[in-house]
C-alpha cells in the first residue's frame, strides 16, 4: 500500500486569503514603478535622435576629366607619332590612319592654305611659290585641282598679272585723253580769239555796207569769212564732246575691271574656304588629333599597323586637373530626403576605410531632370580626407568607385515608431 505523507497541511479558506493576499503598498508602488518605466522609455524615445543614412554608389570625376580619343573611321593604324606619357597640346597629331594620300603633305597643305587665306584677307601679294608642288593629296586631289585653277586666275589680278597690266594701260589712256582735252581747249581759245576778230571785221563791214561805202560782193566775201569762222569752233566743241565720251568709256572699262578683280577675289576666297573645309574633314578622318592639352596615354595595347574599328578608343588625354568631385545617382524613392548641403561620408573601394580612412563632403548639386530610368544625378564636393596616418593617404583618380553615405535629417525613436505604425496601418488598408 502507498505510504501516506508524514503530514498534510490543511488550511482554512481565511488562512489562504491571508497568505496569498498582496500587500496594498506593494501594488501601489508597483504600478508607480511600471508607469515611470514606461514614461521614461517614451521620453527617451522622444529625445534620442539620430539621422537617416542613404547609401548609394559614387564615381570620382573632375571638372576637366581625361578625354578619350576615338578613331573616326575603320582602317589600319599607319603610324604612332608620340610615345605614352608625352605632353601634348590641343590639336596635336597623335596617329595616322590608312589613306591613299600623304598625311604630312595634307597637314602641310592645310597650314599653307590658312596662311594663304590670311594674306588674301590682308590684301598682301601672292605667288605660286606659296604652295608646295608635287604633293600627294590622295582623296583631296580633285578638290585641290579646282582650287588651284581659281588660284591661278586670282594671281592674274595681282601685280604683274593680266588684269593689273590692263588697268595700267587703261589709266595711261585716261591720262592721254586728259592731255588731248587740254590741247583741244587750248586750240579752242585760239579759235575763239580768231572768231572774235572775224566777227569784229564783219560788224565793221556791215556798217560800211549800210553807208554804201563798199560793194555788195565785198560784203558777201566778208560774210563768208565770218560764217567760216564758226565752223572750227563747232568742230572743237565736237572734239571736246568726243573726248568726254572717250574718257567716260575708259572709266567704265576701269570700273568693269575692278568689278572683275573683286569677283575673282570673292571666287578665290570661296574656293580657298572650300578646300580648307575639305582638308579639315580629311584630317579629322585620317589624322587622330588631341582634343585637349595634357598627358598622352594609350587606351590598352595600341601599336603600328594595327587594324582599328570606327569609334574605337585609341588614346586618353589627361589634362592634369585635380579638382575632383563625386558623382552619385539618387533613386526616386529617396529623392525627397536629400537636400543640397547635407553631409556625406565617402568610402572608396580602392582604399578600405578601416585602413585608409574616409572622405567627408557635402552635396552641392542635384539635377532637376532625371538622368535615366528615373534616376537623378547629384554632385558631392570633398572637404576633408580623414586618413588613418601619413603612410596611408587616399589619392583620387578619375573613374574610381566608392560608396557614399548621405546623412539626412535627424528623427527621434518615437517618430520612427509612429511612422512604422502608420505604414503598417496603410499597408493593411
Amino acid at each position: 500500500m502507498p505510504q501516506e505523507p508524514i503530514y498534510q497541511e490543511n488550511h482554512s479558506e481565511e488562512v489562504n486569503e491571508i497568505i496569498t493576499a498582496v500587500p496594498a503598498w506593494i501594488l501601489r508602488r508597483g504600478i508607480m514603478v511600471v508607469f515611470f518605466v514606461i514614461l521614461s522609455i517614451i521620453l527617451l524615445a522622444a529625445f534620442i535622435r539620430y539621422p537617416d543614412v542613404i547609401s548609394t554608389s559614387l564615381k570620382i570625376n573632375s571638372l576637366n576629366a581625361p578625354k578619350p580619343v576615338y578613331a573616326k573611321r575603320a582602317g589600319k593604324l599607319m603610324e604612332l607619332l608620340l610615345p605614352e606619357n608625352k605632353k601634348v597640346e590641343i590639336g596635336a597629331p597623335l596617329a595616322f590612319l590608312e589613306s591613299t594620300g600623304s598625311h604630312r603633305d595634307v597637314l602641310k597643305l592645310s597650314a599653307q592654305l590658312k596662311a594663304l587665306r590670311e594674306l588674301v584677307l590682308s590684301a598682301k601679294p601672292l605667288s605660286l611659290s606659296l604652295l608646295s608642288p608635287n604633293s600627294n593629296l590622295g582623296e583631296l586631289q580633285a578638290a585641290y585641282q579646282n582650287f588651284y585653277q581659281e588660284y591661278v586666275k586670282y594671281l592674274s589680278t595681282q601685280k604683274g598679272g593680266y588684269y593689273q597690266e590692263k588697268r595700267i594701260y587703261l589709266e595711261r589712256d585716261l591720262q592721254s585723253i586728259k592731255g588731248l582735252k587740254s590741247q583741244i581747249m587750248t586750240q579752242q581759245k585760239i579759235q575763239q580769239k580768231e572768231y572774235a576778230n572775224i566777227e569784229q571785221q564783219y560788224l565793221s563791214y556791215q556798217k560800211l555796207m549800210a553807208k554804201n561805202v563798199i560793194s555788195k560782193s565785198e560784203f558777201q566775201e566778208q560774210e563768208n569769212k565770218y560764217l567760216s569762222g564758226k565752223y572750227p569752233l563747232q568742230q572743237t566743241e565736237t572734239a571736246l564732246l568726243n573726248n568726254s565720251v572717250a574718257y567716260a568709256t575708259k572709266e567704265k572699262e576701269i570700273l568693269d575691271l575692278e568689278n572683275t578683280i573683286a569677283e575673282q577675289r570673292a571666287k578665290f576666297l570661296q574656293a580657298i574656304n572650300s578646300v580648307i573645309s575639305d582638308t579639315e574633314v580629311w584630317i579629322n578622318q585620317y589624322v587622330v588629333l588631341a582634343p585637349v592639352s595634357g598627358t598622352l596615354g594609350y587606351a590598352g595595347v595600341i601599336q603600328q599597323n594595327q587594324s582599328v574599328a570606327v569609334n574605337q578608343e585609341l588614346f586618353v588625354i589627361n589634362p592634369g586637373n585635380t579638382d575632383f568631385f563625386g558623382e552619385i545617382q539618387i533613386p526616386q524613392n529617396n529623392m525627397g530626403k536629400i537636400r543640397i548641403g547635407q553631409r556625406t561620408l565617402i568610402k572608396m573601394h580602392s582604399y578600405p576605410y578601416e585602413q585608409f580612412g574616409m572622405i567627408r563632403g557635402n552635396i552641392n548639386y542635384i539635377s532637376d531632370v532625371a538622368f535615366r530610368d528615373s534616376v537623378f544625378i547629384a554632385k558631392v564636393g570633398f572637404k576633408t580626407f580623414e586618413s588613418k596616418d601619413n603612410l596611408h593617404k587616399i589619392v583620387l583618380k578619375n573613374g574610381m568607385l566608392g560608396n557614399a553615405e548621405i546623412i539626412t535629417e535627424e528623427s527621434s525613436l518615437l517618430q520612427r515608431f509612429y511612422r512604422n505604425i502608420i505604414k503598417e496601418l496603410n499597408g493593411r488598408e
